[in-house]
């Protein structure tokens, strides 16, 4: 009843739709640029983050993709700085966003299905909000929200489930309009290409077409899926305890068979997030908030179309999985048009954040690096040590074989041209040239020999002092049933 009331006051505030009083204050901030040569001045100006859950950075336009999934999204490429390297920390939702709002791999953090933030990780609404910023979050999945608090720290947080475009219009609106002239910091948290796929037909049918019953028999094979993926931890058995490998083998030849119709509604799903995005820039600029605020554009993880053999999400840390969209328009077009090269990781935007504010000591305990620097055209030593980029901590998902192989931990790693994923439990490592080999599909590590001796030792090292550090989650206590329905309906807890 609460959030329901609290949804009514915000609908009621956002009709009005008026200027924010502090629209003067955001005119007369400060825009000198943070180089990290020496210490920026203090900036308070408003920090807006946009996710859009499951979005693989090679299925858009400004990417190379050549299908008309991405127009709005392609639009930001020439007036803001474009990541063409960037890594979601975690291939999955909880573990990805607990690392971008506390600057933390998976391993410190712990983050995994029904846990809920240490209490101890400070979050970026929370270092925010000690300095005088309004914080808000509208968020569509539960896994990134008050269920496992990563909603800590926010003052105005609403669970907004559906895609009602006009409504999240209203929620931006009616938070803008609370805010005044206050600094903010506002995330938006969408799910357009997240299953199970609600696109309107109107975006459907510039890819082509698909009938109802083949949606319906595609979302219930992907329910059963991972049905089958879960059944040991649901049961609170060991994983393994039971072999479901002939099942989710004969889902996997089904999701194959149905390739086309399972890219096609991809695609589209992808147009729908484009376009909803940009019906959101567009209230910021009438607002005349676009040109005052740091914005970040983003995905917390991508999605395997049955690339190493594999659906959906949590299994790996190849490409597919890890690479997404990152996206970052400065106040006034500042630094617009660079594209970066350099592989990063979701973990460093917060310290990135910290240092354009002009506050790097709300940042002392990020595992991140500001990547202001880089941003700001100081040339950099090249790094001695390969960079960590993703980690993958599985205690929910079984698949024997990818278990024989791969493990359930796993770090991916990168230099130059060399990516390599660590297999912890195994103590094998997977090395892919991705300039030859883009779809990692060549393992050289046994040709490589030097080359992987470095990527061994670093992933060995660096895990175990993040192992050291690492501050263990809560468990959830209680689920509600309405909560728990839709988390079913996005394919967890089955």
């Amino acid at each position: 009843m609460a959030n329901q009331s609290k949804r009514r006051n915000i609908l009621l505030g956002s009709v009005l739709f008026m200027f924010a009083a502090g629209a003067a204050w955001w005119a007369q901030r400060d825009t000198s640029v943070a180089t990290g040569g020496t210490a920026p001045q203090t900036r308070t100006v408003p920090v807006i983050i946009y996710v859009v859950d499951t979005l693989r950075a090679d299925r858009l336009g400004l990417y190379g993709y050549q299908q008309p999934t991405s127009p709005r999204i392609d639009s930001l490429a020439s007036d803001s700085v474009v990541f063409d390297q960037a890594y979601a920390p975690a291939p999955w939702t909880t573990p990805s966003v607990a690392s971008l709002i506390t600057s933390t791999f998976v391993c410190e953090h712990q983050m995994t299905q029904r846990k809920t933030l240490a209490p101890q990780l400070q979050t970026m609404a929370q270092r925010l909000g000690a300095v005088g910023y309004d914080t808000g979050a509208f968020i569509a999945n539960p896994l990134a929200g008050e269920l496992t608090q990563l909603n800590r720290g926010y003052k105005d947080y609403m669970l907004r489930e559906e895609l009602d475009e006009p409504a999240r219009l209203a929620d931006v609106a009616g938070f803008l309009n609370r805010a005044g002239g206050n600094p903010f910091l506002l995330y938006l948290h969408t799910m357009e290409p997240h299953e199970p796929h609600t696109t309107p037909p109107r975006f459907v049918a510039r890819f082509g077409q698909f009938s109802a019953d083949q949606l319906t028999a595609y979302h219930q094979a992907m329910l059963r899926y991972y049905g089958y993926r879960h059944a040991d931890w649901k049961l609170e058995k060991p994983l393994g305890t039971n072999d479901y490998t002939s099942e989710q083998d004969a889902a996997m030849d089904y999701f194959v068979d149905l390739g086309d119709t399972v890219n096609l509604v991809y695609d589209a799903s992808v147009l729908h997030a484009s376009a909803n995005f940009g019906n959101i820039v567009g209230m910021l600029k009438e607002r005349g908030v676009w040109d005052q605020a740091i914005f970040i554009f983003i995905s917390d993880h991508g999605e395997e179309l049955g690339e190493h053999g594999g659906w959906f999400h949590g299994q790996s840390l190849y490409q597919e999985l890890t690479r997404v969209p990152m996206i970052i328009h400065f106040p006034g077009d500042e630094f617009g048009g660079q594209r970066i090269s350099a592989p990063v990781s979701l973990v460093d935007l917060m310290p990135t954040i910290f240092e354009y504010l002009g506050q790097p000591e709300l940042c002392e305990t990020c595992r991140g690096v500001s990547l202001m620097p880089l941003i700001g055209g100081i040339k950099q030593p090249e790094q001695p040590q390969p960079s960590i980029l993703s980690m993958r901590f599985n205690r929910v998902n079984h698949y024997r074989p990818w278990k024989e192989s791969r493990g359930d931990i796993n770090v991916s790693l990168q230099k130059g041209p060399w990516k390599a994923i660590w297999n912890a439990e195994h103590e094998s490592l997977e090395l892919y040239n991705l300039e030859r080999d883009t779809g990692e599909l060549s393992n050289v590590s046994a040709t490589q020999s030097d080359v992987t001796r470095i990527m061994r030792g670093r992933a060995d090292s660096w895990l175990q002092d993040c192992w050291s550090k690492a501050a263990p989650p809560e468990e959830v206590e209680e689920i509600d049933e309405e909560t728990e329905a839709r988390l079913r309906a996005l394919g967890y807890f089955n």
